[in-house]
């Protein structure tokens, strides 16, 4: 493996920086095209991998609420500090963010602590020692 590859899951959207005041603020970048639109409310839910951003529709008892804004003509949410703390989070740490449809298959995103992210998978072409397998041709 290269030093300059940064091994990811399946779904991986983009890498963000926790702020000083310990928000996450994803951007249009991320969003994509989802069915979120301005002002729509998306629900932090606790996730076996981390933290969930769902639309508020699909869910009933979020660990927080927040609201999609439109500025500079670009969607963005500011994830706070109740999802930020659940993922055991500080200034200055980072959060890796999947598509949580292709995980769950339900729409939404996935927010992990990079550091300790339960999304990589094992690269497929190395063995476990990252040596070939005995006996397969080079």
């Amino acid at each position: 493996m290269t030093d300059y590859i940064v091994p990811t899951g399946r779904g991986y959207l983009g890498t963000h920086a926790v702020s000083p005041g310990r928000t996450v603020t994803l951007s249009t970048g991320v969003l994509g095209d989802r069915d979120w639109t301005d002002r729509s409310r998306v629900h932090a839910l606790t996730h076996d991998d981390g933290v969930a951003l769902v639309p508020a529709a699909e869910s009933t008892d979020p660990l927080a609420a927040y609201v999609l804004c439109d500025r500079y003509d670009a969607a963005r949410v500011a994830v706070g500090q109740v999802a930020v703390a659940e993922l055991g989070l500080e200034a200055g740490d980072s959060v890796r963010v999947y598509d949580l449809a292709v995980i769950d298959d339900r729409p939404g995103l996935l927010l992990v602590d990079a550091a300790d992210d339960p999304r990589l998978e094992a690269d497929r072409d190395a063995g476990a020692d990252g040596e070939r397998d005995a006996g397969a041709e080079p």
